[in-house]
């Protein structure tokens, strides 16, 4: 019996665990799924929920104003002892009819936003990426930077030993050996700043997309620029706010269309017959001057500002993306450099290792060449991170598949 119920327990201990990881959504792997894990980020969701706002509100636009179902009995005059003769018991409905074009203008006004709406979640999800990836290259460099310091700090500890001998031999001064002794502190607290920022770097992850866990990027090719401002995020967003402006002025115009009022009544007149009235009622514009034409040509100013204010941010944009492309490219020439450096630098180290071993060279020049390959090697992975993140800084101008 006992057997039986430690094989239950054993069957339960094994099983649970399964049960409760099924719940658990498995943390992503790869930079797609990192991806799909910021489309849920709340402000990209909050504009899609505005988009869908404006959407209901352009159709809640074309609708017509709810009728007045009235109830009207008179059998009060006054100044007069004749009532009976004055009695009226009616019902009827009454229904406003807006001015001709109003609804329209309106509802496409919300249609208008409603793709402003879109267009800003969109931007707003480039704008996170090209950030996802500025952190996820800049962590990836932090913790090559901090091995390499690492590796320094290793070395500078070698010097020390090796000047205190020399210190022992009267071969070298206790300057030299205090001369390393700081710089192998300014190798700890550059350690520690790294440290640091990768903290930094992986809170930022945990905000973007609830995990702070480093993947491989992909290859990131800065888009194709001809100067076409019209494929970018900003240029268009400017324009729908234009398109928003036009329809303002579509709207305050329709104002100036008569406005219509049709009532309908059926009842009991004093006299004990039945009958029914039927009134249509239209406005005059007799105060328009005061009212709509105000509105109208403030509509008008506002639609020639929205235009001024795009063809402002489409300089802005050609200026950012110019200044941009250029400093890709003065990075890319700078990682060539770096490259060509620590090529050189490891060449002299290598060369100087063997020379060491053979009794041919000073022990200072080699760590000297050896700490001169590591400083190399950190620049150059700083200028690849700033690389990958001036390219995603570049990228995310461009409308998704609108940039060549």
């Amino acid at each position: 019996m006992s057997y039986l119920y430690f094989l239950l327990l054993l069957i339960i201990s094994l099983s649970t665990p399964a049960w409760a990881d099924d719940d658990i959504p498995p943390e992503p792997k790869t930079f797609e799924q990192l991806l799909e894990k910021l489309h849920q980020h709340p402000e990209i969701t909050s504009y899609s929920a505005k988009a869908e706002a404006a959407q209901h509100y352009a159709k809640g636009e074309l609708g017509m104003p709810d009728p007045v179902l009235f109830v009207q009995e008179q059998d009060y005059p006054i100044g007069s002892t004749m009532s009976r003769n004055q009695e009226q018991k009616m019902i009827g409905f009454k229904q406003e009819i807006p001015a001709l074009g109003t609804r329209s203008a309106k509802s496409g006004k919300m249609v208008v936003d409603a793709g402003k709406q879109k267009l800003a979640a969109d931007y707003a999800f480039a704008s996170m990426k090209a950030k996802l990836i500025s952190t996820l290259a800049n962590l990836k460099g932090l913790k090559e930077q901090e091995k390499l310091v690492r590796e320094q700090i290793s070395l500078l500890n070698s010097e020390k030993t090796s000047i205190k001998g020399r210190v022992a031999a009267n071969q070298s001064g206790i300057s030299q050996l205090s001369m390393s002794k700081a710089e192998s502190t300014e190798a700890e607290i550059m350690r520690s700043e790294l440290l640091e920022q990768q903290h930094e770097l992986e809170a930022m992850l945990v905000t973007m997309v609830g995990v702070a866990l480093e993947v491989e990027l992909p290859e990131i090719k800065a888009n194709e620029w001809n100067s076409d401002v019209e494929k970018t995020y900003l240029v268009r967003l400017a324009k729908q706010d234009t398109e928003m402006a036009g329809k303002d002025v579509d709207m305050r115009d329709a104002e100036f269309n008569p406005q219509f009022e049709v009532q309908a009544n059926y009842g009991r007149m004093y006299d004990g017959d039945n009958a029914g009235t039927i009134m249509v009622g239209m406005s005059i514009p007799l105060w328009a001057s005061d009212s709509q034409t105000p509105r109208l040509e403030g509509a008008k100013s506002a639609l020639h500002s929205a235009q001024l204010e795009q063809d402002n941010i489409k300089r802005q944009v050609k200026e950012k993306l110019d200044h941009l492309q250029t400093q890709i490219a003065t990075s890319e020439q700078k990682i060539k450099l770096f490259k060509a450096k620590t090529m050189h630098l490891t060449s002299a180290d290598n060369a100087l290792t063997r020379e060491y071993e053979a009794g041919k060279a000073d022990f200072a020049m080699y760590l000297k060449v050896k700490r001169e390959a590591i400083s190399s090697s950190i620049s150059l992975a700083q200028e690849q991170a700033k690389h990958t993140g001036l390219i995603a800084d570049f990228n995310h101008y461009f409308i998704e598949g609108d940039s060549k």
